[in-house]
């Protein structure tokens, strides 16, 4: 019987097995080939993007050296000539082309056109015919459309630049130049593009055809002496520009014929220049390595049927008497029946099995009964945590300033403190003087109970430092929380003393809003506009992260002074607001649509306006989570 069930179940698997390897050697050829050439497609696209996304990277890094560069009070004064030590600026672009290698050099140049400092020493020198020095003159960015061969090293380079404005950020007071290394962005991006081996690489071409980044530096040609290039020097075919330029999208791919070798081109448009960055490899390595790959895997799809057939050969001799008993009661245990039994004693693998099976339908009792047992106990811990969790949000609610200290400070407002989870790390806190009131917007590092317990540090280190004496000086007040916080968290203290290396703190906006309306405001990282009906104004707080201990005194603190404007209203937030994921293209909120919405309903009431806001946040996220805290305090002050 064993023998005939034997036969009957092994010749149709042997059958089956054999014709199907047939056919699965011809899907195999059809699915390995489309999958390594799918993979290489992938490749190679990746490989464009990522030399695209380098060299954005390199040319953005650049423009905002030259960012940092033109604000420089350093530079903004040489160029005006009251006072600036050349030096000074000149070690500073030293510094930066000493950490930067893939820069050639950093030039300064005055309206007039005149180099007025330089890493390369031509300080003094005309440059005022230069096509980036008169895109700067414009008010523009200047990139170059191509390669330019510097005269002082006599590598191939490329120009970026940006104009310098003076304090008034209207009237163009100068240009900054940063020249970069072709040979350096081939080095760092352009040579480590490799598909199929060494058969790939990679390029960057201009938007008129002109390749400006090469694996091989002689197919880049720069102009010479007289501004001229050899015709069709350092370019690529018509065929090519044409498919190049009429890229409808930021990818493409596409077949071209290069040196007569048919290519296939993997495209990726840069996002902040005129540039393609561009993959290559030859076809015929492509299909040729598809093949054999291809090959292999029929080859060794091949072997593991016949593995296939000499298995199932022992196996189903082994496993045909005890196999039907088994199942059944298999299905017995999965049906919840573990009452059932099992009659099988046998010496061998099949016994050992029944066993195994026997022994787990035991523990699996066991295991149900502890697991009842440790769900009742984790649902009783779950409740005694919410409860304790729920009562530290009353506490919290009870940090916040009542209505009549607000009340007797505003004309109007309205506050919206909506923690992320039962407790946040968002708190306010506000105190009536005799000649004004202080109030505190702050966003403690974290959310949850962590942030919450910081909330409850920086009220109690209000309560302690602003008193009747310091009450107007909002620096002082921001400077002492920070020795208070950084002391309390034993920030710099010895290791004996530290558990770990606690670099927690908050932003922090103090304002003083004294009784004719007038406000005094210090600010680290919070953002305060104020709307009179006719324009939103940004008073942005300075990069200063309270807590960290590293403010030597109030005099590295700013204080602004907000005049007496009866038509101003004030909006303050914490980052949970702008930096909220949301909306059709899932990117941070931002506050242009906060500010427009503050501006199109200056004359309705803060509570309308603050609802507004509100709820158009919460249209904005839609079915993304809350990423923070959300934190709005808006008012109108009074006028004594």
């Amino acid at each position: 019987m064993l023998r005939t069930v034997h036969t009957k179940l092994l010749l149709p698997i042997l059958c089956v097995l054999v014709v199907g390897s047939l056919l699965a050697g011809i899907i195999a050829h059809r699915a390995a080939s489309n999958v390594i050439i799918g993979a290489f497609m992938e490749d190679g696209q990746r490989s464009a993007s990522n030399l695209r996304d380098s060299v954005d990277m390199e040319i953005s890094k650049a423009q905002l050296d030259l960012l940092a560069l033109s604000v420089a009070p350093s530079v903004k004064h040489l160029l005006r000539g009251d006072g600036a030590s050349e030096a000074l600026v000149e070690g500073y672009i030293m510094a930066l082309v000493a950490q930067h290698a893939i820069y050639n050099s950093i030039t300064i140049l005055d309206t007039e056109g005149y180099i007025v400092a330089s890493t390369s020493g031509s300080t003094g020198q005309f440059r005022g015919d230069r096509g980036y020095f008169i895109h700067n003159m414009r008010g523009e960015f200047y990139i170059s459309r191509g390669v330019e061969m510097s005269r002082q090293t006599g590598r191939l380079t490329i120009f970026v630049s940006i104009p310098v404005y003076g304090e008034d950020e209207e009237a163009v007071i100068g240009a900054a130049l940063v020249v970069i290394r072709v040979e350096e962005l081939n080095a760092r991006h352009v040579i480590p593009v490799n598909l199929l081996g060494d058969h790939g690489y990679g390029m960057v071409v201009t938007s008129d055809g002109r390749i400006i980044a090469h694996r091989d530096e002689d197919q880049i040609i720069a102009p010479n002496e007289d501004g001229e290039r050899p015709e069709n020097a350092g370019m690529v075919s018509e065929g090519t520009l044409r498919q190049l330029q009429e890229m409808t999208g930021d990818s493409a791919v596409f077949e071209a014929t290069r040196d007569g070798v048919d290519i296939m081109l993997f495209v990726e448009r840069s996002r902040h220049t005129d540039w393609y960055a561009v993959a290559v490899c030859p076809i015929s390595e492509l299909y040729e390595q598809s093949n054999g790959l291809a090959v292999f895997i029929i080859i060794l799809f091949s072997a593991l049927i016949v593995m296939q057939v000499i298995i199932i050969w022992f196996v189903v001799r082994g496993i045909t008497r005890t196999l039907t008993t088994t199942v059944r009661y298999s299905e017995a245990v999965a049906k919840g029946e573990l009452e059932s039994t099992l009659s099988i004693e046998r010496e061998d693998e099949l016994g050992v099995l029944a066993q195994s099976l026997r022994d787990m339908v035991g523990k699996l009792k066991d295991m149900i009964s502890i697991a009842e047992r440790k769900t009742a106990e984790a649902e009783a811990a779950t409740e005694m945590i919410m409860e304790s969790i729920n009562y530290a949000s009353k506490i919290q609610k009870n940090l916040l300033p009542s209505d009549s200290i607000f009340k007797k400070t505003f004309t109007d407002y309205s506050v919206i403190w909506e923690p992320r989870d039962v407790v946040g790390g968002d708190i306010y806190w506000a105190k009536n003087f005799n000649d004004g009131t202080v109030l505190c917007v702050c966003d403690c590092t974290g959310h949850g109970t962590p942030g919450a317990l910081l909330t409850m540090l920086a009220v109690s280190a209000f309560e302690s430092i602003i008193t009747e004496e310091r009450h107007r000086d909002t620096a002082e007040i921001m400077y002492r929380l920070d020795r208070r916080l950084a002391s309390v968290l034993n920030v710099g203290a010895s290791e004996s003393l530290r558990i770990t290396d606690i670099k927690d703190g908050c932003d922090l906006a103090v304002l003083f809003i004294a009784k004719n309306g007038h406000i005094t405001l210090s600010s680290g990282n919070v953002n305060v506009f104020v709307c009179d009906g006719r324009e939103v104004t940004r008073y942005k707080g300075q990069a200063i992260f309270v807590g960290e201990g590293k403010i030597k005194n109030k005099e590295e603190i700013e204080t602004q002074h907000i005049p007496v404007n009866t038509d101003n209203k004030f909006y303050i937030t914490s980052d949970g607001l702008p930096d909220q994921i949301g909306g059709d293209k899932n990117i941070q909120w931002g506050y242009k649509a906060f500010r427009q919405i503050v501006l199109d309903n200056h004359h309705e009431s803060q509570d309308t306006i603050s609802g507004k806001i509100w709820e158009a946040f919460r249209l904005y996220q839609a079915k993304q989570p809350r990423r923070d805290d959300f934190e709005l305090i808006t008012f109108k002050p009074k006028y004594d």
